[in-house]
């Protein structure tokens, strides 16, 4: 009677062994692969004391709080290749898009982000005042790894830059911050420009404004503002722009820009990036830049450039607008082609408006 209890011990015994033998491989095959670490999740946010805003001049806030914002080096995805960025550029277009996204980012490979004829013509000096580069910011998934679509659209057309957090809605603030700080440190342009990907920039006017008409340098941020009223902070966990106490004490936002498309110069996004390491993020990426404004003593500026509505703009309206939020891919055709024809002889007879 014996012999049944030995064998199932042995059994036992074996099958214990087999384990763990499976595990510590399983345990050495994550130490050794070359990867970076798996993809941040924000799933809570630190809240702590509201910034006070500085004074313009020094532009240095009066007061900081404990380490507790964002950290840069650990957004950065060790093992891929960021976007090449030509020197003394004009303005970086930083377009948000999401893993799946793909048709959209093919739509603006194929419309305003081609490069103009017109200033590929012109003269060397010319045309390095309006050199201008997009860049598609995007996350990846909870495991670790890269999508294969992911990895061919950077080997095709090295215009992504890829996070190391999760893609998703509520890591929006993650995903701007990770494309101005590589913006400001990596590229250095004059400029810079935030967009979605359902947006369509006007990449032939918005360079020819920020050479020839801007008066501004140093200390712009512009963009759609959203005024007293519209800045209200939402407590309703059911939306997905809900915002909890703890994230975020005060009941209306600073003056912010629309995330649709804002403009900000270098010495800002710069400001931006070194005042978001110390201030809680928010997990409304537009706010949070407004947040960071006000933190940095820097003013928005609203401008009618930058439309929050696709409604029917006539040609003409292309020389003024800079940024059209919800195109899909026929309608970013659409607007390609009005664009074109706005700076043919169509609108010689409009009066073109020099201003933001």
């Amino acid at each position: 009677m014996k012999l049944p209890s030995l064998s199932w011990q042995f059994c036992a015994l074996v099958c214990a062994s087999a384990l763990t033998s499976l595990v510590i491989l399983k345990l050495l095959a994550y130490v050794t692969q070359e990867e970076s670490p798996p993809p941040l999740v924000l799933k809570h946010w630190d809240s702590g004391p509201n910034p006070t805003a500085a004074r313009r001049g020094s532009r240095l806030p009066s007061r900081r709080h404990k380490r507790r914002g964002i950290g840069f080096e650990t957004l950065w995805r060790v093992d891929q290749k960021p976007p090449e960025c030509p020197g003394d550029l004009l303005v970086v277009i930083l377009v948000t898009s999401s893993l799946w996204h793909t048709e959209q980012r093919d739509a603006i490979r194929n419309t305003w982000a081609q490069k103009p004829r017109e200033v590929a013509a012109a003269a060397a000096a010319a045309a390095a005042d309006y050199r201008w580069r997009v860049v598609f910011l995007v996350g990846q998934p909870v495991e670790s790894g890269v999508f294969p679509h992911i990895a061919q659209e950077q080997q095709d057309y090295g215009d992504i830059l890829l996070g190391n957090y999760e893609d998703c809605y509520r890591n929006l603030t993650l995903k701007v911050m990770h494309g101005l700080w590589w913006a400001s440190e990596h590229c250095r342009p004059r400029f810079v420009l935030k967009t979605d990907d359902d947006c369509f920039v006007n990449t032939y006017y918005l360079p020819r404004y920020l050479t020839e008409f801007n008066q501004d340098s140093a200390g712009v941020y512009v963009g759609s503002v959203f005024h007293l009223g519209r800045r209200h902070v939402i407590r309703d966990q059911r939306s997905k722009w809900y915002v909890s106490k703890d994230d975020f004490r005060e009941q209306e936002y600073p003056p912010y820009a629309s995330g649709i498309g804002y403009v900000l110069s270098l010495d800002v996004a710069r400001e931006m990036v070194e005042a978001a390491r110390d201030v809680p993020p928010v997990p409304m990426e537009d706010a949070y830049v407004g947040v960071l404004a006000r933190e940095v003593g820097v003013t928005v500026r609203d401008s009618g450039r930058f439309a929050k509505h696709n409604v029917n703009w006539r040609v003409c309206n292309y020389r003024y607008l800079m940024v059209i939020h919800h195109l899909d891919a026929g309608q970013l055709r659409e607007a390609q082609q009005n664009r074109l024809k706005a700076q043919g002889r169509a609108c010689n007879h409009t009066r073109e408006i020099t201003g933001w």
